[in-house]
């Protein structure tokens, strides 16, 4: 009877510290926890939940993804969410922003004739804003199918029609968004399918974006290449957030 005691006192002690162990592993685990940040909490559950997903045989959801027009479309993503959202203000409004298929920024002279002699085809039609006495409209005019190039300063478009007989050049300025449609239209059935941007390379990075808006609501080109010391800079420091690596956001 003795022994028989002494090995059910030790089964209730071993049953004792075992729970007691276990207690302290699990307040252990849920001190450890509340100290992980929310973000680092979020992610182990999103990896959590995907597992289990997986495990279950269902397809794991994100939280949202990228519209083409730029916006994230949140929630559970199905197709009348995202039909409804294609058919929004904010859709529309976000397409004719960013109607531009590519920016290309340049610093120098010989990085903008360089862009030039490599994205303008045979078939394009190109503008030049800024043209100057025609140095790089003449450069553009060996390329592309057709060049036009515009000029505030009264003298010199005359020096660049001196220059460059064979050439259209126009005197206005092209903030001028009237003259800018007026021409626009000149060409209609065609179109500017690109447009080179010099206003200056050390032109203050306001005006810039102004300019770049103005033509992209205008005559929604293929491509925009702008040369400006401002933009290159700025565009070498952007990142998109959606993109970033501290963002754990699933899209």
């Amino acid at each position: 009877m003795e022994d028989g005691g002494v090995v059910s006192i030790d089964v209730k002690a071993l049953l004792i510290a075992s729970t007691a162990a276990a207690l302290g592993f699990f307040a252990g685990f849920q001190i450890a926890w509340v100290r992980l940040s929310p973000r680092v909490r979020r992610r182990l559950h999103r990896e959590k939940h995907q597992a289990n997903g997986k495990g279950s045989g269902e397809t794991s959801r994100s939280v949202g993804i990228i519209c083409e027009c730029g916006a994230i479309i949140q929630g559970k993503c199905t197709p009348e969410e995202i039909e409804r959202h294609r058919a929004s203000n904010r859709h529309h409004r976000n397409m004719l922003r960013h109607s531009g298929k590519e920016v290309v920024a340049c610093e120098e002279v010989s990085e903008y004739r360089d862009a030039v002699l490599a994205l303008v085809k045979s078939d394009d039609v190109v503008l030049e804003v800024g043209s100057h006495v025609g140095g790089t409209t003449k450069v553009i005019a060996g390329v592309a199918g057709r060049v036009v190039g515009v000029d505030q300063q009264p003298e010199l478009v005359a020096q660049a029609r001196e220059n460059y007989p064979s050439i259209q050049f126009e005197n206005f300025d092209a903030f001028d968004s009237t003259k800018l449609v007026a021409l626009t239209k000149s060409l209609e059935p065609a179109r500017f399918t690109k447009v080179f941007i010099d206003i200056s390379g050390s032109r203050d990075l306001a005006t810039v974006f102004r300019m770049m808006d103005l033509i992209d609501k205008i005559i929604r080109p293929d491509a925009m290449v702008v040369k400006s010391q401002a933009l290159k800079k700025m565009m070498l420091r952007t990142r998109l957030w959606i993109e970033h690596p501290l963002n754990q956001k699933v899209l």
